[in-house]
């Protein structure tokens, strides 16, 4: 054993003490201060290790506030010196998310501040996988919005979290409204995005929810007695959520393009807008600017914007008019 192990261990062992006699702000400040002396000293690694093997400690006491606290200095640290966006540095990240995910008050800081790190190396929209992740625990507090942001953003499994995620955000919405705003929410920013086959398996997963749990909403197509395929599945007609329908339309119309002005498609994508323009409501804004951006990306339409993607991707995409879901802080379209 390295007499820096040694020591690491003993500092670790102190803290234990103080709280096992409750003495949690004692040893967190005093485990502060010795990672405090040891970046000063220069000795990053071991300050990274003390500050994360402390948080641990501290959540089997449930201080998430001096958890937090801890985190964020050890990623900080990651910051200053540049440490790359490494297996081993996003796993130490990753422990201290799990556990920190319990404390709404304090997570969020933390979360923005890693994601901010891979950032700073990547100089993108940060790690994909730390993206995935942070979705997966927001999904899970029933912050739908969050979530959906870093779903947009992250592996390859997101597209699918992202769908399952929008029906049940849908579900608990009152019957009136269109379903199909969620879905087109997800499906309109992948393509957006230029994520095609993302937009594909989000529609995909929302679809297969919907057909479950609403069966006699979703009549599936057929041509010669088969059922009709696309790249996202089997194809539906949908009895009353009219945008469930105008959201598969389009999917359909971007699958068979070609990517020129002059197309079929392209024709078609247009009537696609003005059969479906009424049902936009309060969203036509903002779904129309996305609908440009995919024309553009896929139907070679030039398009003079005046915000960034990322703008408009992140716009307000609802007004108090439209669906409000319980136990979060604004509406269908973000």
């Amino acid at each position: 054993m390295s007499a820096s192990t040694s020591r690491i261990e003993r500092f670790i062992s102190n803290l234990r003490q103080n709280l096992k006699e409750g003495n949690y702000y004692e040893g967190h400040q005093e485990l502060r201060a010795i990672a405090i002396r040891l970046v000063k000293q220069k000795k990053h690694s071991r300050a990274i290790q003390l500050l994360y093997l402390g948080a641990l400690e501290l959540c089997q006491y449930n201080q998430w506030g001096s958890v937090a606290d801890l985190a964020a200095f050890m990623i900080n640290i990651y910051v200053e010196e540049k440490l790359p966006v490494t297996s081993d540095n996003k796993e130490r990240v990753y422990d201290i998310f799990e556990k920190l995910s319990q404390a709404t008050e304090y997570y969020p800081r933390v979360y923005e501040s890693a994601i901010q790190w891979t950032i700073g190396e990547k100089h993108g929209v940060g790690d994909s996988q730390m993206h995935h992740i942070v979705g997966c625990i927001q999904r899970g507090k029933a912050r739908y919005q969050e979530a959906e942001q870093h779903f947009l953003v992250g592996t390859a499994e997101s597209p699918l979290a992202l769908g399952s995620m929008l029906f049940d955000w849908a579900a608990r919405t009152s019957p009136q409204h269109d379903l199909g705003l969620f879905i087109a929410r997800g499906v309109l920013k992948y393509l957006a995005l230029g994520w095609r086959e993302a937009a594909c398996l989000c529609y995909k997963a929302f679809a297969a929810k919907m057909a479950q749990a609403l069966p006699a909403e979703l009549e599936e197509q057929h041509s010669d007695d088969q059922a009709v395929q696309s790249a996202f599945g089997p194809v539906y007609y949908c009895k009353t959520h009219v945008l469930f329908n105008f959201t598969q339309l389009l999917l359909l119309t971007v699958e068979r393009s070609d990517g020129s002005p002059a197309s079929d498609s392209t024709r078609i994508l247009g009537q696609i807008r003005n059969q479906y323009g009424q049902a936009f409501g309060t969203n036509a804004d903002t779904i129309n600017e996305l609908l440009d951006i995919v024309g553009e990306k896929f139907f070679g339409i030039v398009v003079h914007r005046q915000q960034s993607l990322f703008d408009i991707v992140n716009s307000l995409f609802a007004s108090p008019s439209q669906p409000q879901i319980e136990n979060t802080s604004a509406e269908a379209m973000d």
